[in-house]
């Protein structure tokens, strides 16, 4: 004001009084009021919910009027055609505001009752109308007409619920809040609690709690339950009746017979990587890529088990992604080990790198989740919206890990081929195929998860239970696979080893002779090695190698694996086995080795292992050693 009257008498001492006042009323404006507009604005709301009382009066509230719900400067005025209006001046830019009855707890909502953000008007018109649709009111909740209702009705709640509880149901209905005093449960004199809850859609998602999300209800394990589904049909009633198996907060120890198993093996699998690493001395690359399989694989179980406690949750809820570290490194982190344990090369220097690609776009996707706050992520994993993205991270991995799972299957194939081809002795591969068979389990079982999900979604069915148990059995055999891998890796005397064979050019006195010479000298090689093997016996040898058998001959592999490839219709195991089973045959009727036991001779010959014996005896006698050894017996005796 002081402002204000000295401009106006700097005007009047010139006659100029009128523009004094101009100047200091802009003036005015603009210092104090520069976010106020002259135009006019009419308020009509159009229309109110038909549950409205008629004796309310409605009434305007905004940041005009310091959010006072019933000022009677903006009380509306009912119209002849049922309209509710108030004309205002000026009104600040933007202009906030709601519709309430006379009350904060009689104000405007949503169209399922829940509280919805300040309607804005920022236009800067001179004239202008707002015509306004009130969908509900807060207070009136329970009058909202929907298009269906049911009843929940829970039978049976946790012993270990506090007497004086209250329980909720929060759904996709109320904006998923916990503690909605609207969808609170009523208890009967039976202790029967039950609430009605709106249907709008085809689907309602819902959970209960005890009124916030630190205390929601869990699965039988106690862990955290998928949301409960009610499917709108017609053939499906109005009534559900439900039982409250536990309550996350109050499910005790977390630790079970299966988060206990998964727990040893992450630990076992730590204290083999120290083992492995200081016992083994045998390939250290192979060793070191071993170590790396087995610590991705404990920390993933660690982080399996971590979902399990409910505080472990809360205080880092992000430790629910650290399983997923091995979706897309599993595979090319086993093809690389294998690889190094059979001493197979890349096929060049950043070969084996790009395998890992899919894994780095894998953790790019989910640094967004990383990022979100606390609070957020919690809220979304409890209310699934996060469901979709994990199914699709875990449905691309499924594929990606058949991918690599017939890759090393055919790896190791290939192995056994080449070791027949160029080894007299059976190389142990039970210990990778018994992680293969391991891994293909687990892909059977992973894959079944999503045929039963799908098969559940197109009958409209709840089986989330089964896919959940089908999940923890695939994280039991890769569990599993920890224990295998430990156990073969330290037991393992020897670590495979597919010797480089010299493939030598052929040898210039064939290549450069007719096919008669060829024939001829073949088949003075031929007559050659079958005297070694009759006179010097290099088959009793259990290392014998083609490369052995060439020097022997004076020839080189190739024409010597040709040779016994055409000239006897085998290949070097069972040419060289052949031998050792005929010699077999001969020392177990001699008096010399009566005292002896099969697998003594078995050894004596040049097997290696039993199994290697069995199967060869079977294949080239179609008969077992006992059997043999009973009808030599007979015949001797005829």
């Amino acid at each position: 004001m002081i402002i204000f009257k000295a401009i106006n008498h700097y005007f009047a001492m010139r006659n100029c009084q009128f523009w004094g006042s101009l100047v200091a009323w802009i003036l005015l404006q603009v210092l104090f009021f520069p976010n106020w507009t002259q135009a006019q604005i009419t308020f009509i709301v159009d229309t109110v919910p038909e549950y409205t009382p008629g004796e309310d009066t409605l009434y305007l509230v905004g940041n005009f009027n310091d959010w006072n719900p019933r000022d009677p400067a903006f009380q509306m005025h009912k119209t002849a055609s049922g309209h509710y209006q108030i004309r205002c001046g000026r009104m600040p830019r933007p202009t906030e505001f709601k519709i309430t009855r006379g009350h904060w707890d009689k104000v405007e909502g949503s169209v399922l009752g829940l509280t919805i953000d300040n309607r804005i008007y920022n236009q800067n018109k001179k004239e202008d109308t707002l015509r306004i649709q009130v969908q509900s009111w807060e207070d009136l909740v329970d009058h909202i007409p929907f298009d269906k209702k049911i009843k929940l009705k829970v039978y049976e709640i946790p012993s270990s619920t506090p007497d004086d509880a209250s329980l909720y149901v929060a759904g996709n209905f109320n904006g998923w809040n916990p503690g909605d005093r609207n969808y609170r449960l009523k208890e009967d004199l039976n202790g029967i609690h039950s609430v009605w809850i709106p249907v709008r859609d085809d689907t309602v998602q819902y959970k209960f709690t005890r009124g916030n999300w630190s205390s929601i209800e869990g699965a039988d394990n106690g862990r955290a339950r998928p949301n409960r589904l009610y499917i709108n049909s017609q053939e499906n009633k109005d009534l559900v009746s439900i039982n409250i198996k536990t309550w996350e907060d109050l499910s005790g120890d977390p630790i079970n017979a299966y988060t206990f198993l998964l727990l040893l093996a992450a630990f076992q699998g730590l204290l083999l990587i120290i083992a492995i690493n200081t016992i083994q001395d045998n390939n250290e690359t192979a060793n070191r890529i071993l170590s790396f399989l087995i610590l991705l694989i404990s920390v993933a179980l660690i982080g399996r088990v971590s979902t399990y406690g409910r505080e472990i949750f809360q205080w880092q809820p992000r430790l629910l992604l650290l399983p997923d570290i091995i979706y897309f490194l599993y595979g090319p982190v086993f093809l690389w080990y294998i690889q190094s344990l059979l001493t197979i090369p890349a096929k060049n220097r950043f070969g084996r790198w790009v395998h890992f690609i899919p894994a780095m776009i894998h953790g790019i996707a989910y640094i967004p989740l990383l990022l979100l706050d606390t609070e957020t992520f919690t809220s979304r994993v409890v209310d699934l919206s996060l469901k979709k993205y994990f199914i699709t991270a875990a449905a691309l991995a499924l594929l990606f890990n058949v991918f690599y799972w017939w890759k090393c299957y055919r790896l190791i194939k290939n192995y056994a081929y080449s070791t027949n081809k160029n080894f007299s002795f059976e190389q142990n591969l039970q210990y990778l195929s018994t992680v293969i068979n391991l891994k293909l389990v687990c892909l059977l079982v992973w894959t079944a998860t999503y045929v039963i999900g799908g098969l559940a979604w197109a009958s409209g069915q709840d089986w989330v239970w089964l896919t959940d148990k089908l999940t923890d059995v695939v994280w039991i055999f890769l569990s599993l696979t920890v224990f295998f891998l430990g156990y073969f890796a330290m037991k393992q005397p020897e670590i495979f080893r597919l010797a480089e064979q010299e493939v030598e050019e052929e040898n210039p006195q064939i290549s450069n002779t007719n096919p008669s010479d060829i024939s001829s000298e073949m088949s003075a090689i031929k007559t050659k090695l079958e005297s070694i093997m009759e006179l010097e016996k290099p088959y009793l040898n259990p290392r014998l190698a083609l490369s052995d058998l060439a020097d022997m001959a004076n020839t080189n592999v190739h024409t010597l694996s040709r040779l016994i490839n055409e000239g006897f219709d085998k290949n070097f195991y069972d040419f060289v086995n052949g031998y050792r089973v005929e010699e077999f045959k001969k020392r177990i009727v001699s008096p010399e080795f009566k005292n002896q036991t099969f697998l003594a001779i078995a050894y004596s010959v040049g097997f290696n292992s039993k199994t290697a014996f069995n199967r060869s005896f079977k294949k080239l006698t179609n008969n077992t050693p006992r059997k043999f050894l009973k009808e030599y017996e007979a015949q001797r005796l005829k």
